[in-house]
C-alpha cells in the first residue's frame, strides 16, 4: 500500500510539472504573439489584428482625387475579403479626408464624384461586396456621420440586401436623416437626394412628414424636394396617395396649385381613382384657382428625367399614351352629361379640349 502511494505521488508530481512547462510555452508563444503584431509581423492567421495596426494604403493617399482610381484599383486587385477587411477598420477609425469633389449622381445611380473618402470607399464597398456593404452600412447608419455618407449607407443596404425585407429600416432611417436638424440646415447633395429612398420603398407612410415640409415657404429646398418625392409617390400609388391628399386639408390650402396637379395625374381608366377625382372635383371647398389649375394640366403625364439614388423614371410609350387619352376622353365626355357636374361644366369642356387636341395630334403623325 505504501509503494502504491509512494508511486502515486511521483506521477501526480510529473502531470504537475508537465502542466507547468506547457503554461510557459502557451505564455512565451502569447509574448511572441503580441510582439509580432505590435511590430507588424504576423502571418495569414493573425491579418484581422494586424490590419488594424496598420493600413498602407492609407498613407499612401497623397494627391486626392487622382490618387482615388490607384486606391481603387489597389484595392480592387485584393483578395475580397482582405480588401472589404480594410475598409472596415478604416470605416470604423473614424478618419476621414476631404476630395474638393462635388458629389455627383450618373446613370443607373453610378456616383460620378465623391467629397470624401469616406464616402469614397463606401461606394467601393458595394462593387467589391455588396453583402458586406449592407452590413457596414448598417453600422454607419446606427451613428450621426453626414447626410452624404448616410445617403450611400441607406442605397448600399438597399441594394445589398433582398428587396422587400428592409423596407420599413429603410424608410425610418430615411426619415430620421431628413428631419435631422443639423443637416436640415444646410442640406447637402447626399440629403436631397436621400429623399429618393422614400420613392424607393413607396413610403406612402411618409405623407405627412413631406406635406409638412412642402409647406414651409421659407425653405424652397426642402419644400422643392418634398414636392418631387410626393410627386413621384402619386404616380407609383396613386390610389393610396391621392387618398391622403385629398385628406390633407392643410396642403391644400397652402399649395392649392401643387395639389391640383396631383389630382390631374389619376388615371381616369381605373374605377377607384375616378371616384377620387370626380369627390374632388365637386367638393363644395374647391375654389376656382384650384380648378383651372386641374383642368388646363388634365392629364398630367409630365414626366421629370433625372438621375437619383436608386430609382430611374419608365418613360411611358407614345401608343400608350395615345391608348390612354382616347379611354379617358370617354371618362370625360360622360362626366359632361351627368348633371351632378353641372357646375363644373366649364371645367370639363376645358379637359376635354386638351385631350382631344393629344387624340388629334396623334392620329396626324400616325398617317
Amino acid at each position: 500500500m505504501v509503494a502504491y502511494l509512494s508511486r502515486l505521488k511521483r506521477l501526480l508530481a510529473c502531470v504537475f510539472i508537465g502542466a507547468l512547462i506547457g503554461f510557459a510555452v502557451y505564455l512565451f508563444k502569447l509574448q511572441n504573439k503580441s510582439e509580432s503584431i505590435a511590430k507588424g509581423e504576423v502571418g495569414e492567421s493573425d491579418f484581422h489584428e494586424a490590419r488594424i495596426v496598420d493600413l498602407k494604403w492609407d498613407r499612401e493617399i497623397r494627391e486626392i482625387p487622382d490618387s482615388l482610381a490607384s486606391l481603387r484599383e489597389k484595392l480592387s486587385a485584393k483578395p475580397r475579403s482582405e480588401a472589404v477587411g480594410e475598409i472596415e477598420v478604416f470605416l470604423r477609425k473614424g478618419k476621414d479626408r476631404k476630395t474638393g469633389l462635388i458629389l455627383k449622381f450618373g446613370k443607373g445611380g453610378k456616383i460620378e464624384g465623391w467629397p470624401t473618402l469616406r464616402v469614397f470607399l463606401l461606394d467601393l464597398l458595394l462593387e467589391l461586396d455588396p453583402e458586406a456593404a449592407a452590413r457596414i452600412s448598417r453600422e454607419i447608419l446606427s451613428s450621426k456621420t453626414s447626410a452624404d455618407e448616410w445617403a450611400i449607407a441607406l442605397r448600399n443596404v438597399a441594394k445589398g440586401e433582398r428587396i422587400g425585407r428592409n423596407r420599413d429600416y429603410l424608410r425610418t432611417r430615411a426619415e430620421e436623416l431628413i428631419t435631422n436638424p443639423e443637416w436640415q440646415a444646410q442640406p447637402s447633395i447626399g440629403y436631397l437626394n436621400a429623399f429618393d429612398v422614400l420613392v424607393y420603398t413607396e413610403a406612402i407612410e411618409s405623407s405627412p412628414l413631406l406635406s409638412g415640409l412642402i409647406q414651409q415657404k421659407d425653405r424652397r429646398d426642402l419644400a422643392h424636394a418634398s414636392f418631387l418625392t410626393m410627386d413621384r409617390l402619386v404616380q407609383r400609388r396613386p390610389l393610396d396617395m391621392l387618398t391622403r391628399l385629398k385628406a390633407d386639408r392643410a396642403l391644400q390650402e397652402s399649395r392649392p396649385e401643387m395639389t391640383a396637379q396631383q389630382f390631374a395625374r389619376a388615371d381616369l381608366r381605373d374605377i377607384s381613382q375616378q371616384a377620387i377625382v370626380k369627390s374632388w372635383l365637386l367638393d363644395p371647398s374647391r375654389t376656382p384657382k384650384q380648378l383651372q389649375n386641374f383642368s388646363s394640366i388634365f392629364p398630367n403625364n409630365n414626366k421629370l428625367i433625372s438621375h437619383n439614388l436608386l430609382t430611374s423614371q419608365e418613360q411611358v410609350s407614345g401608343a400608350d399614351l395615345t391608348a390612354h387619352d382616347r379611354d379617358v376622353l370617354a371618362v370625360i365626355q360622360d362626366w359632361k352629361t351627368d348633371p351632378v357636374f353641372k357646375s363644373r361644366t366649364q371645367y370639363l369642356e376645358v379637359m376635354a379640349k386638351r385631350v382631344s387636341q393629344f387624340v388629334k395630334s396623334a392620329d396626324s403623325s400616325s398617317r
